[in-house]
């Protein structure tokens, strides 16, 4: 237990190595929800509703869209609001949208229509626990254990990894769950982890010491968030790079299942298998950030994970020889660079940004980079109908997952004027 002195102040911290551990232990339930739902909804549009290109398109993008809309006003608002009762809100409203769709399911009333509503509700709320977790997160983090942002660097690559391993074990799980108990239980068994998660941030003892922030009007505050990071020679920077980046994940993740299911004909217990296994190198990648940040230096590491681009060039090989096992390999060779990527970048972000404007900054970020998924997520089901209309299914969906592939790796090439440490 500490305390320390805080606007004249005493403010308490109890048992902050317990309250990290609840932090990450409900990072890593609110992931594997994410994974769990991510993958559940869209499955059961194309197995059970037989969605179209396009629909898996919008479907992948209206969760997206709800940074664009309502990232800035989280920001601006959450350094007056305490961000772990947004966090427990913000859980548990998840929980509840998610778990209309087995319910309607069972009434014989789901379609298309409410996975678009679900999704988009369930996107706002992600926004808010998103960017009150990341804000929260430094102040669970003493002052004297900032330096170099060892610690930060350190935590984030935790949650990294819990991320990345939500991604191998929660599509595998995802499937299953379908497979085995209907679309209708799987749905509703795959909601839980958000539950959890919103209990795991009330075991949290550590009070938020006072945001030294001017009750300033929302939009000064959203202003000065943005002006912030436009600014800023670094971050400035990388959150570029990293639009570029989300805008090729964005077409990759709407067409894959689509590829997965009707190209390789995968059932949806093989598909998340697959998808599963080729988050091997996400976790892989997760452990290994905070060594090679620690190695090589930030500038260096960043540009390293332009190798992802290389690895989306061979998505052609899965037309000629092996489809399964080479987009296996793809996978993992190509998805152990956005753990990295994402460690890095949430780290530097977190260390150079005043403790005022955590927020604000934090959901500058994350809306600018997160606005060009829907895009992506758009511009790949949409170009992937019109390919596939052309060319056929195999020949179009590959030309998409190649190009947003490359896309995505290539963006690091942005971040080679930064300066070589920060």
């Amino acid at each position: 237990m500490g305390s320390r002195r805080v606007r004249g102040r005493t403010i308490t911290q109890t048992r902050p190595d317990a309250d990290l551990t609840w932090y990450w232990s409900s990072q890593t339930a609110s992931f594997a929800g994410d994974r769990l739902t991510g993958f559940a909804v869209p499955s059961i549009a194309i197995l059970s509703l037989n969605a179209s290109s396009a629909q898996v398109g919008v479907l992948s993008a209206l969760g997206w869209f709800a940074y664009p809309a309502f990232g800035l006003v989280a920001g601006a608002a959450l350094p007056h609001i305490p961000r772990r009762r947004v966090m427990i809100i913000g859980e548990v409203i998840r929980f509840a949208v998610f778990a209309t769709i087995p319910l309607a399911a069972a009434l014989g009333g789901a379609g298309m229509g409410q996975l678009f509503v679900v999704v988009a509700v369930a996107g706002v709320a992600m926004v808010f626990v998103d960017v009150a977790g990341q804000s929260y997160l430094p102040a669970l983090v003493e002052p004297q254990h900032l330096v170099g942002a060892n610690a930060l660097i350190g935590m984030n690559a935790r949650v990294q990894s819990s991320d990345s391993a939500s991604k191998l074990v929660g599509p595998a799980l995802a499937g299953l769950l379908l497979r085995t108990t209907g679309s209708t239980i799987g749905m509703l068994l795959s909601t839980l982890p958000f539950l959890a998660s919103a209990y795991g941030r009330t075991r949290i003892t550590t009070v938020e010491p006072p945001v030294d922030a001017a009750r300033e009007p929302m939009l000064q505050r959203i202003r000065t968030g943005f002006d912030f990071v436009r600014r800023h020679p670094i971050l400035r920077r990388q959150v570029g790079a990293a639009a570029v980046r989300s805008f090729g994940s964005g077409m990759v993740d709407a067409v894959l299942l689509l590829f997965a299911y009707r190209v390789l004909g995968l059932s949806s217990l093989a598909g998340g298998l697959l998808i599963a296994a080729g988050s091997v190198g996400g976790l892989l990648g997760a452990f290994g950030a905070n060594r090679l940040a620690i190695k090589l230096g930030t500038r260096r590491v960043l540009l390293l994970t332009s190798v992802e681009a290389l690895c989306w060039l061979a998505i052609p090989l899965c037309l000629v020889t092996a489809p399964a096992i080479t987009l296996v390999l793809i996978r993992v060779l190509a998805g152990g660079w956005l753990p990295v990527w994402n460690v890095v970048t949430t780290s530097v972000r977190q260390q150079l940004t005043p403790a005022a404007l955590q927020s604000t900054v934090h959901a500058t970020a994350r809306t600018l980079t997160s606005s060009t998924v829907p895009l992506g997520a758009l511009t790949g089901g949409f170009a992937g109908g019109v390919l596939s209309s052309q060319l056929g299914a195999a020949t179009g969906l590959v030309l998409v997952l190649a190009a947003g592939g490359v896309i995505a790796g290539s963006s690091a090439l942005l971040v080679a004027t930064t300066p070589r440490e920060v």
